[in-house]
């Protein structure tokens, strides 16, 4: 391994691939408790395209991962939002690189997929589903400055309101701020960078590249990573041709989900909070927006979070997007494409 880059806090160390020139830098954390999905993830890469990234990963002990949860939480939500910035840093001007979340598989080749997305934009990300939303567990990035931006406001929106880090995203694109405020040209990618999400319209394509195991029927912890291994090997042997029934009962199961349904209504729906989306339709049932669930006890607790560190970090991230968008960086369609 060798130091792939970074300023200040920013290390990456990354794996170099033995002969191949041409690579695409791939950028991913995680600790102890994902070892085994990191691992699983960089084996079926290996074999799917050998050569075509360069891994930069950053490893801790512990994530601090909520308990009871499969990951996430502020200071993951955090964390990843600053690796992603450091990621950034760590690149050349118009570089491309990708950054993951490692509960991924690699079914196929998707080097020329990632370029071809990319050509024209700064951010592609994964399809939450078919129709709507974004899922930041697998995203192709350009440094630009649009992108430095970008993602300093998502940070700086997860500190100030302490939001799910793909929530604020969401919001931040389909509401038009990201390219009426920072110039951002950004894209999904197509259905052959498949989340299981994405089971709510269906089974992956048969040209399935990728597999984001964000969606599991039953309740996953961190400290058991079993069940995305599980789900994992049952999308290899699908489109092996192994065994299809497995992963349609799934698909099928997937469908009528109360946890999927209610999760789909209230993040893509008419339960949906936040701003309007204005870049969806005007009869899009999403695009209101501005929902307010029914109070709960505690809710005081959670405005408590914005304390004055918070509040402090927040106003030094909108301090630096400025600075960013002041600064000269070439724009999607003026960077260099990766060859």
């Amino acid at each position: 391994r060798t130091v792939c880059g970074g300023s200040g806090s920013a290390l990456w160390f990354c794996l170099l691939p033995p002969t191949v020139v041409d690579f695409m830098k791939w950028f991913f954390f995680y600790d102890a408790n994902f070892k085994p999905l990191r691992d699983n993830m960089v084996q079926s890469q290996e074999k799917a395209e050998p050569g075509a990234f360069t891994l930069c990963e950053d490893y801790l002990e512990d994530l601090g991962v909520m308990a009871g949860r499969a990951g996430g939480g502020i200071p993951t939500y955090l964390y990843k939002a600053q690796k992603i910035k450091d990621a950034i840093d760590a690149t050349e001007d118009g570089e491309v690189f990708i950054f993951t979340d490692v509960d991924v598989q690699f079914i196929g080749p998707c080097k020329a997929t990632i370029e071809k997305s990319i050509e024209d934009v700064d951010l592609v990300l994964q399809k939450e589903f078919e129709d709507i939303g974004v899922n930041i567990g697998f995203v192709a990035i350009r440094n630009t400055k649009a992108n430095k931006a970008f993602w300093l406001h998502v940070h700086s929106e997860i500190v100030r309101t302490q939001a799910l880090d793909q929530r604020v995203v969401n919001n931040t694109l389909y509401s038009g701020m990201a390219e009426n405020d920072f110039g951002l040209k950004w894209d999904r990618f197509p259905p052959e960078i498949w989340a299981s999400s994405q089971a709510y319209f269906g089974p992956p394509p048969a040209n399935v590249a990728v597999h984001h195991a964000n969606f599991t029927l039953e309740k996953a912890i961190s400290k058991d990573p079993s069940l995305k291994l599980d789900q994992m090997a049952m999308l290899a042997r699908y489109a092996a041709g192994e065994d299809k029934e497995e992963l349609l009962q799934f698909i099928k199961d997937t469908q009528v989900n109360q946890s999927m349904l209610d999760y789909r209504d209230r993040h893509f729906g008419v339960r949906r909070p936040g701003p309007e989306w204005c870049t969806l339709p005007q009869d899009h049932v999403a695009r209101p927006g501005g929902f307010r669930e029914k109070k709960q006890k505690g809710s005081k607790a959670i405005a408590i979070a914005a304390s004055t560190d918070a509040a402090t970090t927040a106003t030094d991230d909108a301090t630096e997007v400025s600075e960013v968008l002041e600064s000269p960086s070439p724009s999607a369609a003026e960077s260099p494409k990766e060859a």
